[in-house]
């Protein structure tokens, strides 16, 4: 088995590991689907819940939050306990949160919702993936196996999306789009919680090996490393974008006239370029260098951007805004497997793997805090396009942002060599 991976251009502990790294790939695209599917019907999630835009960013910010809080603590756990155990309890956990989901709960109620989701699919998961797929392959192979576990995420969330298309509509051909909600919500739910009793039935610890276990004096040593730092920035530039392809959908939908089930789609039909984006990056990056790869990216995605905004507001440019769309998602891929990548290039102790994860994503991931929220009160307090065209303006800004940091990164990289 291990050979077969190996024509891959793996190193034998890479082939040897590739299965288990898929298998925390699967994990990593299944667990966000509830908290997250919201943006994918979000018309009909506004209807259905009799929400505002602003109380759905305040869902987003409420869920960075306790993400935020969580994940230097969870990355601290990810270098001492079972990665194992962390992994199956956050699926399984968020999987039961699904299925709360369907009581009839309040604004309050949904704000407690997803916080409980900020803590089960953000707070050791992540770390524990990171560290997972670092420790399970060789120092040369980085850049392939974050490309590949990004990949094995796309195909899952690929796979995953256009079901529960499906499954939407069934509910509301049954009835109406409350039931094509709830079929949803079912559907992310199961999934979810079979994803966690696979991970503990079929992950064994001892494939991750014995590392130096983290003490909490050493988190300091941590803390001190300038490329964690750099990374941490970098992640949220890029995170801001992350949250931010929610909004092309309703732009698409409410600006230029595209259905609402043709948005769904395309959402569903932007994760079929993942596998094809974050492998070949990886191979890309391992040859040419993460950080020249990353500065492409983000300008590449600042340019498609402002394209979009540039296209006339009407039914004609729905072809061209989607060709753009599938450009700057297939780059921002390209962009989400490198910054983890990163770690290597910097030369992050990998006994430091889990902590340092944890420090990244805590400042990477703040705009999980404020983005959603900031979009909502912008597109209701500037009704149509010029909302849109503010928060899309927004953006653009944080994108060349992250190009010039990629610039100091590597910077920094000719000062260590």
């Amino acid at each position: 088995m291990g050979n077969k991976f190996g024509k891959l251009g793996f190193s034998e502990k890479t082939s040897r590991n590739f299965i288990a790294i898929l298998l925390v790939a699967a994990g990593g695209a299944i667990i966000y689907g509830l908290p997250y599917f919201r943006y994918d019907y979000y018309d009909a999630y506004l209807e259905v819940y009799n929400l505002t835009n602003t109380q759905m960013g305040v869902f987003g910010s409420i869920f960075g939050v306790f993400g935020m809080i969580s994940y230097l603590f969870g990355g601290y756990l990810a270098d001492r306990f079972s990665i194992r155990m962390l992994l199956t309890l956050s699926l399984v956990g968020t999987g039961i949160g699904g299925f709360l989901h369907l009581l009839p709960l309040s604004f309050g109620a949904l704000v407690c919702l997803y916080a409980f989701w900020g803590f089960t699919s953000l707070f050791a998961f992540w770390p524990a993936c990171v560290k997972a797929v670092r420790v399970l392959s060789s120092a040369e192979d980085q850049g392939k196996a974050f490309g590949w576990f990004e990949g094995g995420r796309g195909v899952a969330a690929a796979i995953m999306a256009p079901l529960a298309v499906v499954i939407f509509r069934l509910g509301v051909n049954k009835l109406d789009d409350a039931t094509g909600m709830k079929y949803v919500i079912i559907f992310y739910s199961i999934i979810t919680i079979i994803s966690g009793l696979l991970v503990f039935w079929k992950m064994n610890d001892e494939n991750i090996g014995e590392s130096e276990k983290l003490s909490f004096k050493e988190i300091g040593k941590v803390l001190r490393l300038p490329a964690v730092w750099i990374i941490g920035i970098v992640t949220f530039c890029n995170y801001v974008f992350t949250l931010s392809l929610y909004y092309f959908t309703p732009y698409a939908t409410g600006i230029l006239g595209m259905t609402v089930t043709l948005g769904a789609t395309l959402a569903a039909v932007k994760r079929f370029l993942s596998p094809l984006s974050n492998v070949g990056g990886g191979y890309i990056a391992d040859k040419v260098g993460t950080g020249n790869l990353l500065l492409v990216s983000f300008i590449a995605m600042a340019a498609g951007t402002l394209a979009i905004l540039l296209l006339p507001l009407s039914s004609s440019s729905i072809i061209v805004f989607t060709i753009l769309f599938l450009v700057i998602y297939f780059f921002y891929n390209v962009n989400y497997a490198l910054t983890w990548a990163m770690m290597s290039e910097g030369n992050i102790p990998e006994q430091y793997s889990g902590t340092a994860a944890g420090i990244i994503s805590t400042v990477g991931y703040l705009p999980e805090i404020f983005c959603s929220l900031l979009a909502g009160i912008l597109i209701d307090g500037y009704p149509g396009v010029t909302g849109f065209r503010y928060y899309f303006g927004f953006l653009i800004v944080m994108l060349l942002i992250g190009a010039g940091v990629v610039l100091v990164w590597k910077r920094y990289l000719k000062k260590q060599k």
